[in-house]
């Protein structure tokens, strides 16, 4: 998914739910603490050289639930 993509999907949603790799659900109380792009320049054993860009985004959940703003603020 490009981040254009991830950004008009975002724009119409009230509430978004995270999976874990093992498939648990992230709390609800989860804030995004980064948004990340990562560039991977590199050759493969054909020769060809490629390129790979992705973003991440990186989640916190824990006990502090004072700093949680709604998606209508």
């Amino acid at each position: 998914m490009r981040l254009s993509e991830l950004t008009t999907y975002l724009s119409d949603r009230q509430s978004l739910t995270f999976l874990l790799p093992g498939g648990q659900r992230v709390p609800d109380h989860f804030h995004v603490t980064e948004v990340g792009e990562t560039t991977k320049r590199f050759i493969d054993c054909g020769g060809t050289v490629r390129s790979k860009r992705v973003a991440s985004l990186q989640l916190w959940s824990a006990t502090d639930y004072d700093h949680r703003l709604a998606g209508e603020n």
